[in-house]
């Protein structure tokens, strides 16, 4: 995958691909590496919209994506820096290697379910 003219190398490891066994994984989370770096990419769900979050978290990683009244937020180190428009579409104005691949992995792995309300997204 290149980044702004490099290249990253992302790797995660024992990710499912069926959604009930990767539903059941979420909680544990997935362990990977982003250019050798080792990162944790976990979620949470629960009632309260301010408890849900999807995580992408390492020694010197702190990405989460954060469900927030009519879309969701990419918010890095305590800082938001990009979110998802009414269109899905990601908008990241100055989006770091490590922005990038969370949103890519969040995508990729389909979670946005995940940020839903919980009451909604089981009917």
């Amino acid at each position: 995958m290149s980044l702004r003219g490099g290249e990253a190398t992302l790797k995660v490891h024992q990710l499912v691909a069926d959604p009930l066994l990767l539903r059941w994984r979420i909680g544990k989370g997935f362990e990977g590496e982003a250019d050798g770096e080792p990162f944790h990419f976990t979620g949470t769900s629960a009632l309260r919209r301010s408890r849900r979050s999807v995580a992408y978290e390492g020694p010197a990683i702190d990405v989460r994506i954060v469900p927030r009244a009519f879309s969701l937020r990419l918010v890095e180190r305590g800082e938001e820096v990009g979110f998802r428009s009414s269109g899905n579409q990601w908008e990241l104005p100055d989006p770091t290697d490590h922005a990038v691949l969370a949103v890519c992995l969040f995508e990729w792995a389909g979670w946005e379910d995940l940020l839903r309300t919980p009451v909604l997204r089981d009917l």
